[in-house]
């Protein structure tokens, strides 16, 4: 018997009406793929099935919170495909892995929203680096570990973007911004009508990082140092001046753009 599983199918029917029903049906083939015993599958379908639907707007709370954290991304896609586009990510299948692996449902979320591709994949992408950079743990006053391979500083976020999704999500955050409501209320709003979305264009190398304060930035970053801090790999430090040789620059010079990166706070030790 595994509590935390039995735990983790719980949020799940709490939140998918579907996986209520098959459980249901049949709880051995619905939850064929889950660690739980006879007597557990028993238990999640004594209750009067109506009783997992008590708290009807559960899933439009938790989806308001997602929202706050991708409101560009979702807007686009609530325009094109209509609100039930975005509800439907708490029946799929990648909500319910994320709850059963324990993940984070904010960056599963980005996910999701990041495979409809185009104009959506570009606003997702920053809004989910967004949200990672918030989570990470805090920046340590001092130097930080002493030991260890340098890898990328969990507080930074290094990806390629289409070149107009920055300038596409301030302009629809300042659209969404206008409504005397706020932004989810006028992402949910069909009268609120977006800019135009812009052509496809080529990536763009993006940064995004929190500073010591909190305040997170985001900006452009060049090709090799983008591809740098995205690869995360840890490295020592003759395998990192190595690797910025390997992207253009100089010998002479690697080892100074290294301590750079360090003293900027964009590769640390021991803060994977």
């Amino acid at each position: 018997m595994s509590a935390a599983a039995l735990q983790r199918v719980v949020v799940r029917m709490l939140y998918d009406p579907a996986l209520v029903e098959a459980v249901y049906a049949d709880a051995d083939a619905a939850l064929a793929d889950e660690p739980l015993s006879e007597a557990e599958r028993a238990w999640l379908v004594a209750p009067d099935r109506r009783r997992w639907r008590a708290d009807p707007h559960r899933r439009a709370r938790t989806l308001q919170a997602l929202l706050e954290e991708y409101p560009a991304a979702g807007a686009r896609v609530a325009r094109a495909e209509g609100l039930a586009a975005l509800d439907a990510f708490f029946s799929s299948p990648a909500f319910h892995g994320c709850v059963q692996r324990r993940g984070s449902l904010a960056d599963t979320f980005g996910d999701f929203l990041a495979a409809r591709g185009g104009v959506v994949a570009g606003l997702a992408r920053v809004e989910q680096a967004i949200a990672r950079v918030r989570r990470a743990p805090p920046r340590p006053d001092g130097p930080g570990p002493s030991a260890g391979p340098w890898r990328t500083a969990p507080w930074v976020e290094a990806f390629f973007a289409p070149a107009g999704a920055l300038a596409d999500r301030q302009a629809v955050l300042a659209t969404l911004g206008a409504h005397p409501s706020g932004l989810v209320a006028a992402l949910v709003d069909p009268a609120v009508v977006l800019p135009a979305a812009p052509p496809d264009g080529p990536a763009l190398g993006l940064l995004v990082e929190r500073d010591a304060a909190g305040e997170v930035t985001l900006g452009e970053g060049s090709e090799p140092l983008v591809r740098l801090l995205a690869d995360r790999a840890p490295r020592d430090w003759t395998a990192l001046r190595a690797a910025l040789c390997a992207l253009g620059a100089e010998a002479d010079e690697a080892a100074d753009l290294a301590a750079d990166l360090v003293a900027d706070g964009l590769l640390v030790r021991g803060l994977g």
